[in-house]
């Protein structure tokens, strides 16, 4: 069966599932998986590495294939799985998508630029949503929009709402007990800025600062005007470190420990790695099955430990009401 299109039939997918054996292979997958599962974004921003342009934009998993992923993943061992774009809130069956992981027992994260963080949004879903990983790259909107943090409909007027839509969404996922993550990308355009009033008066659980990476076939021709020199990195993470004295989890990855250290899957359920520079992808879990998908990907556990990608993520919603858990995914 290929991937390569989106007409999959949900028959299709359950049988090829359980054709390959777990006990065919002894990897294990990471604890926490990645899933890139929707490639469209409303954002532009300068820096971005999953971009997919490399993949047709109609090659997604449909619905009834996609909500089959999350239980696959559990089998094989995943306890987390964290939904990343492009903006995951544009899809419009991520509620079903995450019914499906609360009904395999997976702790669940969005990362999200915000906008799709809405009353609505967060009224329906919010006894589905563990965590949210919310980016923030700066403390002021107008480095936002040197960076490309913003509507692409605002940046072509070089402007950016970002930091007021984000601090709204902010509030709104906390006063629902949602945990938060802040992620930050380093980069030359907010080298200089100082977030930590902005950091301490959000007061995440943990405070995620990537150094900006450069992917090939992701971001060439954009990243370059935004890459760091040797030192600069580090120079802004001990300019920040001081939060960490304030309960506030403080990880700084630089693209050492960035590069080989995540479980990233595709949206066509393809594992891929960016050990090389670029993405490589292997075969789709729904060919192959997770386990020996898994087994053609590259992956340095050790770096995954350094970096901290196993932590304290147990599901506050873990147990669902009775009805919720019977909801049948349309």
């Amino acid at each position: 069966m290929s991937t390569n299109s989106t007409n999959i039939s949900a028959s299709n997918a359950q049988e090829t599932f359980s054709n390959p054996s777990l006990e065919a292979c002894t990897q294990a997958i990471p604890l926490a998986v990645n899933w890139h599962f929707w490639p469209w974004c409303n954002y532009g921003c300068k820096f971005c590495f999953a971009r997919f342009e490399d993949i047709p934009r109609a090659d997604r998993l449909p619905k009834e294939i996609a909500v089959t992923v999350p239980q696959m993943l559990a089998d094989a061992g995943a306890d987390k799985i964290t939904f990343v774009g492009g903006e995951p809130t544009l899809c419009p069956y991520l509620e079903d998508l995450l019914l499906a992981s609360k009904k395999a027992g997976l702790t669940t994260c969005i990362v999200s630029n915000a906008t799709g963080l809405t009353e609505e949004f967060l009224n329906r879903c919010e006894h589905l949503i563990d965590w949210v990983g919310l980016s923030i790259d700066a403390s002021n909107d107008n480095l936002h929009v040197e960076i490309g943090r913003g509507l692409r409909s605002d940046l072509v007027r070089a402007s950016s709402h970002h930091l007021v839509e984000a601090k709204a969404a902010w509030e709104r996922c906390t006063s629902r007990g949602i945990r938060m993550k802040l992620n930050t990308v380093v980069c030359r355009a907010n080298l200089h800025d100082d977030m930590s009033d902005l950091v301490l008066e959000l007061r995440p659980e943990r405070w995620k600062i990537f150094e900006v990476l450069p992917v090939k076939g992701q971001n060439d021709g954009d990243v370059e005007p935004l890459l760091l020199e040797e030192g600069e990195f580090q120079t802004w993470v001990n300019r920040h470190a001081h939060v960490a004295a304030k309960g506030i989890q403080f990880v700084p990855e630089s693209n050492d420990l960035m590069r080989g250290s995540y479980a990233m899957m595709d949206a066509l359920g393809r594992f891929y790695s960016n050990v090389d520079g670029g993405h490589s992808y292997g075969p789709s879990i729904l060919d192959v099955g997770v386990l020996e998908a898994w087994g053609q990907n590259r992956f340095l556990e050790d770096r995954f430990h350094d970096r901290g990608g196993v932590y304290e993520w147990n599901a506050k919603n873990g147990q669902l009401p009775m009805a919720i858990l019977e909801q049948v995914i349309r």
